[in-house]
């Protein structure tokens, strides 16, 4: 039977070095050459000899791998997080707040404050609403409550994320209203020397 290995992609491999480890990682995070030098603990005389020397550093056998591969890490990331952050806007634009609502039947009370019944003394009944408990919500459904109030009867009421704010939100995220691009096709914004 053969068993696959594992190839570690360049740059996957923490540096020996810590001080070259630290200075990839801080040009990673777009840290301007001198910054991450001086920040990842190296030290020099000046900004010409810091610049000289990150310079070298960063052609250093490794070093730019490990950088590369940070920053494609970082950029990975970003992607999951944009996708989680979408998914969440949706749902919140998709809520139904009738899910967070259950009826149930009541006793019908008169006006004295006692039970009604009809004629044949069967007690007679009338259809509420009420908060769903919160525990009893499904966790998609928690994620979508912003707030709880509690009214003067002890009831828990949930209030949701807005759905406008949401909906704003989505739209600039994916560019629905096509804004950009329109800024960027619109000609008549433009000088007469960039027009020519």
């Amino acid at each position: 039977m053969a068993r696959a290995l594992a190839i570690a992609s360049d740059g996957s491999r923490r540096l020996k070095n810590n001080l070259h480890e630290r200075y990839a990682r801080l040009r990673a995070t777009a840290l301007p050459w001198i910054a991450a030098f001086r920040k990842g603990g190296n030290t020099a005389k000046n900004d010409h000899v810091a610049d000289a020397n990150s310079f070298r550093l960063e052609r250093k056998p490794g070093v730019r791998e490990r950088i590369g591969y940070l920053t494609r890490q970082a950029q990975e990331r970003i992607s999951e997080k944009r996708v989680a952050l979408e998914e969440q806007l949706w749902a919140v634009l998709e809520a139904d707040t009738g899910d967070f609502w259950e009826t149930y039947e009541a006793a019908k009370t008169g006006k004295d404050g006692k039970l009604e019944a009809d004629q044949e003394v069967k007690m007679l009944t009338v259809r509420k609403q009420r908060t769903t408990l919160i525990n009893d919500l499904p966790p998609e459904f928690r994620k979508l409550i912003e707030d709880v109030t509690v009214d003067g009867n002890g009831n828990v009421i949930p209030r949701l994320y807005s759905k406008a704010q949401a909906n704003r939100d989505l739209r600039e995220m994916l560019n629905i209203d096509g804004r950009k691009e329109q800024e960027a096709d619109d000609v008549s914004k433009l000088s007469d020397a960039e027009l020519i």
